[in-house]
C-alpha cells in the first residue's frame, strides 16, 4: 500500500516536479503535492503544515538556502531536501548545517524514495525532541514560579555543600541578606545563626542531610538585629545506581508559630498559678474568717477607745488580706466578669495594696481621690488591669527609687475635648492619673508607644502588648487614655472612663453600728475548720440566734435528721471532707425542699457559683464573711417574700 504524503515542491520547472513525483511513486509513496516558486507562495504553503519540502536549489525568483532560512525562522520541524543539478559539495554541506535534512543531484533521483524515508523519519524525530523540549522547558518554569513565590526558602546545593545550585528569593526575604552572596560563599547561611545553636545545627546538616533526617529548629540574626525561628529540613537526591546526587532543601520562617507556642505555655503556667491560688486561698479565707468577724464582734463590746483602735488594726489588717487573696485569684485567672458599676476609688485602693505588698521599697506610693468620686460601668477585671499595667510601667521606670501617685477627680468634658478621641462624647468622666518621676519616654517613640508588639524594654522583659491592650480595653469602655511625658523627668498617663449615666456619687455617710438580731431562729452551721465554727456560732448566738454545729457534710446531716422540723437555716462551707458542701446542699433538699442554705466559699469564681445555684443553695457569699454581712444575709432569710 502506497504511503500517503503531504509535499511540497519548490520548483519553478514543472516538468522536474513531474520528475520528482514519479521518482516518488515508484517509491512506493502517495504524494498529494503542490508546487510554488515565489517566496510569497512558499511562505502560504507552509502555513498548512506539509510533511516534506523538496526545494530546487537556484530559481530566477527564488533560491533554496532562502526557503530553508524561511523554514528554520518559522519554527516549524518539517524535513527539507535540496534537489539541484549544479550544487556543490561545498555548497551541499553548508545547507546540511544549516538545516537541511539531506541533498540530491538531479541526475541521481534514484535516491530519493530512500531520501524521503531517512528525512522524514529525522522529522519525527526532531519533533519529539521538541516536545519534550517544550515539557521540561514547561516544567522548569513551573519550579521557578512555585520556588519564587512560596514563603519558604527552597535550595539545591552539590553533595558536599560547597556549591549552591539555586537558593529561592524568599531567602534574602527571611535571612535579610542576598541570595548572590550565598552563591559566592554557600557557608554563609550558617553565619546568621545564633551562637548557642550554630554548632548544633551546623553538625546536624552535616550528618544528617545525606541520611535525609536532617530537620533542625533555630535562631538567626538579621542584619538588622532582628531574630527569627527557623525551621529547616534537607534530603538527598540519588542518581541510578544509588549515588547523592544533589541535595534539596527547605528553610520556613516559624516565628509566628513559636510565638503562639510560648503564649499556650504562659497560659498554661497561668492555669496552674490560679489553680495553686485557689486551694491557697481556700486556706487563707478560712484562717481570716474567725479574725474578721471576730474582730467586728468584740469592736461592739470594747469600751476602751485604745482596745477599740487596736481592734481596729487588726481588723484592717485582716480585710487586707483578704483583698490580696482576691485580686491573687483575679489575675492569676484571668476571670473577666460582665460590666456593672465600679467604684473607681475601690480599685485605687486596692492597687495601692498589692502596690505596697510587691513593689519595692524604696517607691514612695501616693493616692488621692475625690470624695464625690462618680462611679463608671465596666469590667472590674479588666480595669484592674489597665492600672496594673500602667503601674507596672511606671514601677519600671524609676529603677533607682522614686514618686508614684495614684488620682482620681470627676471632669466635664466638651466636644474640643473629646474630638480627638471618636467615638467618645461629650458628658461627665471620671479621669485616673497614674504619674511617675521615672526617665521618661523620648519625643520620638511618644507617638508609638500604644502600637501593638512596639516596646523599648529588653527582649525578655517585654512583649510590646501591655499599652495597646489597656488602651483597647479602655476604648471598649467608651473612654480614652492620653500620655504626658518629659525626658528626666516623668510621665503622666491619664485614663478617662465615661461616668455611669445619671450616676450619684459614692455617700461617704457611715453606716450604723448597729447590727441585724434574730429570733431565736435555730441555725446549723456546717464547716470543717473548728475557728470558722467557733466563731460564727458565738456571732449568731451573741445576735439573737440558737446554733448548731457540724464539722462536714455527714456529720450535718445527722445533726439535721435529729432536729428536723426545728433547724430554720443552714450555713456551710464548701470544700469539706467526706461530703463536701453541693452534696450536702442535694441532700438536704432532698429532704425539705424549702429548707433555706446560704453557701459558703473561699473561692467565688463563676463555675463554682453556678454550681452552687444548680445544686439548690438559696444564696451565696464569699469568705471570709464581715459581721455584718453574715448577719444582714441570714436576716433577710427570714423576711417575708417580696
Amino acid at each position: 500500500m502506497d504511503q500517503p504524503l503531504r509535499l511540497l515542491i519548490v520548483e519553478d520547472c514543472p516538468a522536474d516536479a513531474e520528475l520528482l513525483v514519479r521518482e516518488l511513486r515508484r517509491a512506493g509513496f502517495a504524494p498529494a503535492w503542490q508546487r510554488v516558486d515565489t517566496e510569497p507562495e512558499y511562505l502560504a504553503r507552509l502555513a498548512e503544515e506539509p510533511e516534506l519540502v523538496i526545494s530546487d536549489y537556484e530559481m530566477p525568483q527564488f533560491n533554496g538556502l532562502r526557503a530553508l532560512e524561511l523554514l528554520r525562522a518559522s519554527g516549524r520541524l518539517i524535513p527539507f531536501i535540496i534537489v539541484s543539478g549544479t550544487i556543490g559539495e561545498e555548497t551541499a554541506v553548508a545547507a546540511i548545517k544549516q538545516g537541511a535534512t539531506d541533498y540530491l543531484l538531479k541526475d541521481r533521483l534514484t535516491r530519493l524514495g530512500m531520501a524521503v524515508t531517512h528525512a522524514l523519519a529525522e522529522g519525527r524525530h526532531r519533533r519529539e525532541r521538541q516536545i519534550a523540549a517544550a515539557a521540561l522547558s514547561a516544567s522548569e518554569e513551573r519550579f521557578r514560579e512555585l520556588a519564587e513565590t512560596i514563603h519558604e526558602v527552597f535550595w539545591i546545593s552539590s553533595p558536599d555543600r560547597a556549591r549552591m545550585l539555586y537558593i529561592s528569593p524568599a531567602y534574602e526575604a527571611i535571612w535579610g541578606r542576598t541570595c548572590a552572596s550565598l552563591y559566592a560563599d554557600p557557608h554563609t547561611w550558617s553565619e546568621a545563626i545564633r551562637p548557642e545553636d550554630r554548632e548544633r545545627v551546623v553538625q546536624a546538616a552535616n550528618s544528617q542531610e545525606a541520611l535525609g533526617t536532617y530537620d533542625e529548629e533555630f535562631r538567626i540574626i538579621r542584619p538588622d538585629g532582628t531574630e527569627r525561628w527557623i525551621r529547616a529540613r534537607a534530603f538527598p537526591v540519588r542518581g541510578d545506581q544509588g549515588e547523592i546526587r544533589r541535595i534539596v532543601g527547605v528553610a520556613e520562617d516559624i516565628t509566628k508559630a513559636k510565638e503562639l507556642q510560648e503564649q499556650f505555655l504562659r497560659a498554661q503556667r497561668m492555669e496552674a498559678i490560679g489553680a495553686l491560688a485557689g486551694g491557697i486561698a481556700h486556706d487563707l479565707n478560712n484562717i481570716l474568717a474567725p479574725i474578721v468577724m471576730g474582730v467586728e464582734m468584740l469592736l461592739t463590746r470594747a469600751s476602751n477607745e485604745a482596745d477599740r483602735e487596736m481592734l481596729r488594726l487588726i481588723q484592717h489588717s485582716g480585710l487586707r488580706g483578704s483583698g490580696v487573696i482576691r485580686q491573687l485569684l483575679t489575675f492569676s485567672r484571668g476571670v473577666g466578669g460582665e460590666r456593672i458599676s465600679v467604684q473607681v476609688r475601690e480599685l485605687l485602693d486596692e492597687m495601692i495594696t498589692i502596690m505596697r505588698e510587691t513593689f519595692p521599697r524604696d517607691l514612695v506610693l501616693e493616692q488621692e481621690a475625690a470624695r464625690d468620686l462618680r462611679p463608671v460601668i465596666g469590667d472590674p477585671t479588666q480595669l484592674h488591669q489597665v492600672l496594673m499595667n500602667l503601674c507596672v510601667n511606671a514601677r519600671d521606670a524609676m529603677p533607682d527609687g522614686g514618686r508614684l501617685s495614684l488620682t482620681a477627680h470627676n471632669v466635664e468634658l466638651g466636644p474640643a475635648e473629646v474630638q480627638a478621641h471618636p467615638p467618645t462624647r461629650p458628658g461627665p468622666y471620671v479621669t485616673v492619673r497614674v504619674a511617675d518621676t521615672g526617665h521618661g519616654i523620648p519625643l520620638d517613640l511618644v507617638g508609638r508607644i500604644f502600637e501593638p508588639f512596639f516596646t523599648t524594654k529588653p527582649l525578655s522583659k517585654g512583649t510590646g502588648l501591655g499599652l495597646s491592650t489597656a488602651l483597647g480595653i479602655i476604648r471598649s469602655h467608651g473612654g480614652f487614655i492620653t500620655v504626658v511625658s518629659t525626658p528626666g523627668h516623668g510621665t503622666t498617663f491619664t485614663v478617662h472612663l465615661p461616668a455611669a449615666p445619671g450616676a450619684a456619687p459614692e455617700s461617704t455617710a457611715e453606716e450604723p453600728d448597729d447590727l441585724p438580731r434574730g429570733q431565736g431562729e435555730l441555725i446549723l452551721v456546717v464547716d470543717d475548720e473548728e475557728p470558722v465554727r467557733t466563731v460564727t456560732q458565738l456571732m449568731l448566738v451573741t445576735h439573737g440566734y440558737r446554733v448548731l454545729t457540724a464539722r462536714d457534710g455527714e456529720d450535718a446531716l445527722a445533726s439535721y435528721v435529729q432536729y428536723r422540723g426545728e433547724v430554720r437555716l443552714v450555713l456551710t462551707d464548701v470544700m469539706m471532707p467526706v461530703m463536701n458542701g453541693v452534696t450536702l446542699i442535694r441532700a438536704l433538699l432532698a429532704l425539705d425542699p424549702t429548707l433555706r442554705i446560704i453557701a459558703t466559699s473561699g473561692l467565688t469564681d463563676q463555675a463554682n457559683y453556678v454550681e452552687l445555684c444548680a445544686a439548690g443553695a438559696t444564696c451565696i457569699i464569699a469568705k471570709p464573711l464581715g459581721a455584718r454581712e453574715l448577719l444582714e444575709t441570714v436576716r433577710a432569710q427570714f423576711l417575708p417574700a417580696g
